[in-house]
Formats: C-alpha cells, sequence, structure tokens
C-alpha cells in the first residue's frame, strides 16, 4: 500500500497527493473516518474533470473545429480508416 507523507503547513498539517491521482490546488475532497482509516473520496473530483472534458469538446463543435466519418475516410483511408 503506498503511503503519504504528513508535513506540516502553517499552523496545520497536510500532505502531497501523487500526480497520477489529477488533484489541483482548491480541490475539495470528501472522506469519511472508519476506525483507524481515512478514506477519501475522490469520485467528485474525476466527475469534476470529466464534465470539464466534455464541456471542453463541445466547444470544438460551436468552432466548427469537427470532421465527419466521410471526411475522415478521404483523409486517412489510406491508413486503414473505414475498412
Amino acid at each position: 500500500m503506498p503511503e503519504l507523507t504528513i508535513r506540516r503547513i502553517g499552523n496545520s498539517t497536510g500532505s502531497i497527493f501523487p500526480k497520477y491521482l489529477g488533484l489541483n490546488e482548491g480541490d475539495k475532497i470528501k472522506y469519511k473516518q472508519e476506525g483507524q482509516k481515512l478514506i477519501l473520496d475522490l469520485e467528485s473530483i474525476n466527475i469534476k474533470r470529466d464534465r470539464e472534458m466534455i464541456e471542453k469538446s463541445f466547444e470544438d463543435f460551436e468552432k466548427g473545429k469537427w470532421i465527419n466519418e466521410e471526411a475522415m475516410k478521404q483523409k486517412f483511408g489510406k491508413y486503414g480508416w473505414g475498412k
């Protein structure tokens, strides 16, 4: 099981999380304590990140930055697209 190091942050304590978790400064993490275990719930962070990614992809449609299946076949057919 990976470990997190507890550090002093001003008058409080905190930890630095691994980058692969995708957390950003200011993110709020839900947690619960079960006995001696502290369980962090990253679901709300992941939903927020997914929602931002989906909204960004819709911006491409609004700006006309998309391509249909037929155009993909014409452009990338020599590489096997559409076969």
